[in-house]
């Protein structure tokens, strides 16, 4: 028997994954995530280069910004980000 899922979320970027993520945590819901890519994260997707053990922006460099404490809280949830320096 197939496998049944309460949303279907089409793309894995930064929009796909939170409401994936929201709906799954805070509703208990089903989720099936599904994107043309082979990876999650979308433009922001990044991979270890094997030359030199660097992680890299596959699809070119991306700066999170946000002066928004709950936004930057709830990002900080899943990765640990160095804020930018403040001129």
């Amino acid at each position: 028997m197939a496998e049944s899922f309460e949303y279907l979320v089409v793309g894995a970027g930064f929009s796909g994954a939170v409401v994936a993520r929201e709906l799954a945590e805070r509703e208990g819901k089903r989720i099936l995530v599904i994107d043309e890519r082979p990876h999650i994260a979308g433009n922001c997707h990044m991979a270890r280069d094997q030359a030199t053990n660097v992680m890299v922006h596959v699809y070119g460099p991306h700066i999170f910004n946000t002066d928004l404490i709950d936004i930057w809280n709830y990002v900080q949830r899943s990765e640990n980000s160095v804020p930018l320096p403040t001129a």
